[in-house]
């Protein structure tokens, strides 16, 4: 129904998963019990296109990660297995998705506990 822009996916269907979740924010913001076309599209649209769940997965994982951001190598190992480049240069790391012009810049040394919690909403912004 809708064309595919020429636009690199980060993820397998993940600019379906993107219009679903928008489709599933405007369900949200139509007053339960309220009759109307838009919550009939709505809800139409949701049943008839599955979510593989793959952008969410990640998401969610990569998240779990920056929350508790110390630089450690085990950390680098996960976003890496979730298809992320993350690449050390003088103080800071480089993460970046699938080679896309995009970058979020994380500490080599976090400053204190809330350094991870911070990045997250930068993060999703800029890749989901």
């Amino acid at each position: 129904m809708l064309n595919k822009p020429d636009i690199q996916e980060a993820c397998p269907d993940g600019i379906k998963a993107f219009l679903l979740e928008l489709v599933q924010e405007e369900l949200k913001n139509i007053p339960v019990g309220m009759p109307c076309r838009r919550r009939d599209l709505c809800e139409a649209i949701l049943a008839v296109n599955r979510d593989c769940g793959e952008r969410r997965r990640i998401r969610d994982a990569a998240c779990e990660v920056l929350k508790g951001w110390k630089a450690q190598a085990s950390q680098i190992a996960a976003l890496e297995k979730l298809g992320f480049t993350v690449v050390k240069g003088g103080k800071h790391y480089k993460l970046r998705r699938h080679g896309l012009s995009y970058f979020k810049v994380l500490s080599v040394s976090p400053s204190d506990k809330r350094t991870g919690a911070n990045s997250v909403t930068e993060f999703l912004r800029l890749f989901f």
